[in-house]
Formats: structure tokens, sequence, C-alpha cells
């Protein structure tokens, strides 16, 4: 018994030095903004407020159900996000989830009539450590 606690933890060390370097991720980014297919509230249950969305108060994703299952990305996980638009650069929290066919992808929560990027890109996140 003794022998199995000790290759365990020794698993569970090795796994948690892989796993705290910073990975990125590429990622298809695309925008949202509150009751276009979403309504008002996320899917960790919280309320869309948008003026705080409005003035850049609420910074908000929804990543792809792949980033949660495969990569375990969680709901209040912060995100830093490198790309070509300023707009999107920074650090950015998880709060909703995107449909079951979306792979690979990123949702920013937006201004209804946000003009910071109109057409899909890609976009580099790292999970940013608490």
């Amino acid at each position: 018994m003794k022998k199995f606690k000790k290759v365990l933890t020794i698993l569970v060390l090795a796994l948690t030095i892989n796993y705290s370097v910073n990975a990125q991720h590429v990622l298809r980014a695309t925008k949202y903004y509150a009751g276009h297919n979403c309504g008002w509230v996320t899917a960790d249950g919280s309320r869309i407020n948008q003026a705080r969305v409005n003035n850049g108060q609420d910074r908000w994703v929804a990543l792809s159900r792949d980033m949660f299952r495969i990569h375990g990305f969680k709901y209040g996980d912060s995100i830093r996000v490198d790309s070509d638009n300023p707009h999107l650069n920074g650090i950015w929290k998880v709060k909703d989830l995107m449909g079951p066919k979306k792979v690979k992808s990123i949702d920013f929560l937006m201004p209804r009539n946000s003009k910071y990027f109109n057409n899909p890109c890609k976009v580099r996140i790292y999970k940013v450590r608490a």
C-alpha cells in the first residue's frame, strides 16, 4: 500500500508540473451579445448587466465544450487573450458555454453595436494562474 501511495504521489506531482506550463490554445474567435440566441443569464448562472458590458467592466467569454472537457477549463477561470486585435487582448473571465457543434472556439461577450471586430479571427489564449 505504501508503494502505491508513493507511485500515486509521484504521478500527481508529475502531472502538476506538466500542467503548470502555461499551455497556449489557438481558437476561432467570434462575438455574441446578450439577447442574441443566449438570453440574459450565462451558463454558470451569472446575470448579464448590459451597462457593465458596454463600459468594459465585465469581460466575459464563452468557450466551446472541448475546452472544458479536454483542456480542463472551468467557469470562473481567468484567461489571457493575445491577438492582432487590441480590443480583444487582455484578461477575460470564462462565464459561458458554447453550443455542442462548436469546437476550438471562443465567443466574446460584446456590446450590441460593437464594431471591435466583425469577422471571425484566430486568437491565442492562456489560462491565468490564480
